[in-house]
């Protein structure tokens, strides 16, 4: 299963540095997964885009359409308590900020969930080697 972390999924739906990637990784079929935290990650950062003249009105509403209609494929992990303490656990070890913390957490405890292994795929270094040092296997959407 692949875990997406808000960075890479939100390059689904508009283009920048790495969409190619991730619209490869979300077709390639299987279930994908994320935290329920990264819908409202991706409206601010459409919102942002918007505000930034990144996003014309129409892009704006587009992407929004788009993403509310991919959202309920999505394996989402509810935020618990537990992915709480884990997520401070984490940040106690890793240079992480909040979210990228719960994001990780959440991945972990989908693993032991699922009691298989998965990838988080994002576009965010400090996450990544942070996944990578709790033995996940990853991918950087924006590296080739």
């Amino acid at each position: 299963m692949n875990y997406f972390d808000t960075s890479a999924l939100i390059k689904a739906f508009l283009v920048e540095v790495g969409t190619d990637t991730t619209k490869r990784l979300l077709l390639r079929g299987g279930l994908s997964a994320t935290a329920t935290i990264t819908y409202a990650e991706m409206f601010s950062g459409f919102s942002r885009k918007k505000r930034e003249a990144g996003l014309s009105l129409n892009q704006y509403h587009s992407a929004c359409k788009e993403f509310d209609s991919y959202w309920p494929s999505c394996v989402q992990v509810e935020l618990t308590k537990d992915i709480l303490t884990r997520a401070r656990t984490l940040m106690q070890r890793h240079p992480l900020r909040a979210f990228d913390a719960i994001h990780l957490a959440s991945a972990l405890s989908l693993t032991q969930d699922l009691g298989e292994s998965l990838t988080i795929i994002a576009a965010d270094d400090r996450l990544l080697r942070a996944a990578e040092a709790e033995d996940i296997v990853t991918i950087n959407v924006e590296q080739p």
